[in-house]
């Protein structure tokens, strides 16, 4: 037997390796292929060539599917405007007289946020409200509900339209809409209306609650007129008629031209009434004729 050289050796050991490369590049190469046939069998998201196996959906519930369309198809159109929504009452017809430059320049101001045609509208039935209020209550109502459905976010368009409510009776409206006008404006002259509706809706305690609150000094001349009307309601409410009287007993029911003369009077009068004091309430009739008209 020949002697192994170690020439020989070194050949035959680079030979092995060659081989042993080779193999693992034939081995990653075929890992490869496969992975990638792997890949093309395998469910990609979003794909839209996916196969799925016979009978089977794409694994959302139909039903639902259909709860969510029909959910999708009742629900109501964006509003954008006053003018896109649906009325629920007529349109009060305003006098082709009142411009709307008689509102206050402080209310006026006030409606600088409206666009300007918007804003000569609620001007304009605002000031039909205030010349109807005392004398047609329901009439003012009716654009208390015009300017609340085109200016509604408005503290003082609220106001207006919650003392047409109370004037009117409707009393449950008169306090949301005069509620809302305090969360947003904070004003201490709404409380004596809220106070009235309060009584009106059989919570006299309530009444006399809000009227404790506030300072006589906090309040305008109307607003404590308002307010002594509001307590001296609570007051007959709970039977206690003579303190009515006395709460309504003051220097205003000499006043005969102002807005709420007429109701001061009338209040003044029924509460000797309900005290049994009858013939001081003669004696005030006598005084003011004009209650008896």
């Amino acid at each position: 037997m020949a002697p192994f050289s170690f020439s020989e050796r070194n050949k035959n050991s680079s030979k092995s390796r060659n081989a042993n490369r080779s193999d693992r590049k034939n081995n990653r190469s075929s890992e490869r292929d496969s992975s990638k046939d792997s890949n093309k069998n395998s469910r990609k998201f979003g794909s839209k060539d996916l196969k799925r196996a016979p009978g089977k959906t794409s694994g959302r519930d139909p039903k639902r599917d259909s709860r969510n369309s029909t959910q999708r198809a009742k629900r109501p159109e964006k509003i954008t405007g006053p003018h896109e929504r649906e009325r629920d009452f007529a349109r009060p017809w305003v006098d082709q007289e009142i411009t709307g430059e008689e509102i206050d320049k402080k209310i006026k101001f006030q409606l600088e946020s409206l666009t300007p045609g918007n804003a000569k509208s609620v001007a304009r039935h605002m000031v039909a409200l205030e010349k109807l209020l005392e004398t047609n209550p329901r009439e003012a109502h009716q654009h208390g509900k015009e300017i609340v459905y085109r200016a509604g976010r408005l503290g003082i368009v609220r106001e207006k339209a919650g003392i047409a409510a109370l004037r009117a009776g409707e009393f449950k409206i008169a306090q949301k809409d005069l509620r809302a006008a305090s969360r947003i404006t904070g004003s201490k002259e709404i409380l004596p209306y809220i106070a009235q509706c309060e009584v009106a809706l059989g919570n006299p305690r309530k009444a006399l609650e809000i009227s404790g609150k506030v300072k006589e000094s906090e309040l305008s001349r109307e607003g404590r007129v308002e307010m002594r009307i509001a307590a001296a309601g609570a007051r007959s409410a709970l039977g206690e008629h003579n303190a009515a009287v006395v709460t309504l007993t003051c220097a205003e029911l000499n006043e005969k031209e102002a807005a709420w003369s007429l109701r001061l009077q009338r209040a003044y009068r029924d509460a000797l009434m309900a005290a049994g004091r009858n013939s001081e309430a003669d004696a005030f009739e006598k005084a003011n004729p004009h209650l008896v008209q």
